[in-house]
């Protein structure tokens, strides 16, 4: 369990640490609790076990989205192996000491000893940027959950405070993984070097659908646009995205929401993603038995007599040559 002993004291020597540091953009905003700055003295906390987590609460300058995370991680003597601990977990602020619901999780990050790590991908791979909406005002909670304990020796890796003294309501830790404790009240000696980076202007973005039924991740509402397709939202990810559109079946005559996939599957015409209104092949079958011949002209007459939607085949509200010449284009046009 979190098991706090006298903690180093270490030079606090380039925040920066070259293992995944970010750049600064014009619109972002650094968000923190700490007040660590080069050549400041850090205390180094190898107290953790794992399944624990250090918290901080923060608070969004403005509306926009969280793209990057940064943790200082640092040993007594410096050069240990890359750490790769359990999640980078945002959640919304909740009742401190407790967080509210998870907002977004980042498993797997390798801390590198020596500084500042920054974070700005949601995998390894780095082809998921973090882009987590947070509003002006919002109070959030980041985390880092470990996987290795370094409670064992003074000599591990772990996460660093500033050692500038506690603020109340800011810091945090999930003892034994079971409940969340002020990390005040437990012998933390500053903040948590745990913070955010929000980007206040420009577009944000998230996943696509694109019209041959595909989904594409990182994409701002106009690059979806763009392409034609449909976009699904600050921070959204194809992992949690359905491409679904509408799809219409002639043998049923069903307008249903299905994939692409799918609706090809069942003999549909799919009308593209995010649509809701089908596509029907064949307007002019009017009987909807899959041929164009006498009985469609006469349903389309009866209809046109009686002044039934069924015949306003342009769909302005009127009854007159204009709908018999669609319907006539149609009907000469034949089925697919």
């Amino acid at each position: 369990m979190f098991q706090l002993k006298k903690s180093g004291s270490i030079a606090a020597l380039g925040l920066v640490c070259a293992s995944i540091a970010g750049h600064a953009i014009a619109d972002e905003v650094v968000v923190q609790n700490d007040s660590l700055t080069n050549g400041d003295t850090a205390a180094i906390c190898p107290c953790f076990a794992g399944g624990e987590e250090a918290a901080v609460w923060l608070t969004s300058p403005c509306d926009g989205n969280i793209v990057g995370i940064q943790i200082f991680w640092r040993s007594l003597l410096g050069g240990s192996q890359p750490s790769l601990e359990d999640a980078i977990i945002i959640y919304e602020g909740g009742s401190f000491p407790n967080p509210g619901a998870v907002k977004d999780e980042f498993v797997g990050p390798a801390l590198q000893d020596g500084g500042l790590n920054e974070f700005r991908y949601e995998d390894e791979n780095q082809t998921i940027p973090i882009s987590v909406p947070v509003s002006a005002g919002e109070e959030f909670v980041v985390s880092l959950k470990f996987f290795n304990s370094n409670n064992t020796s003074t000599s591990l890796p772990s996460i660093v405070s500033d050692a500038q003294g506690c603020q109340p309501g800011k810091n945090a830790v999930k003892v034994n993984g079971v409940f969340w404790a002020n990390a005040c009240s437990l012998g933390v000696s500053g903040d948590w070097v745990i913070r955010a980076i929000i980007d206040c202007g420009g577009e944000p973005i998230g996943a696509a659908c694109l019209p041959d039924g595909s989904c594409v991740d990182g994409l701002t509402e106009s690059q979806a646009v763009d392409l034609g397709g449909v976009w699904n939202g600050t921070g959204s990810s194809c992992a949690d995205v359905q491409c679904l559109g509408a799809c219409f079946i002639p043998a049923t005559e069903e307008c249903v929401q299905f994939d692409l996939a799918t609706c090809n599957l069942v003999g549909g015409v799919w009308a593209g993603p995010g649509t809701t209104d089908c596509v029907n092949p064949c307007p002019a079958d009017l009987n909807g038995d899959g041929n164009l011949n006498f009985f469609d002209v006469s349903a389309f007459l009866t209809a046109y007599n009686k002044m039934d939607p069924l015949a306003d085949f342009n769909d302005d509200g009127a009854f007159d040559f204009f709908d018999v010449s669609a319907f006539l284009t149609a009907y000469n046009a034949g089925c697919p």
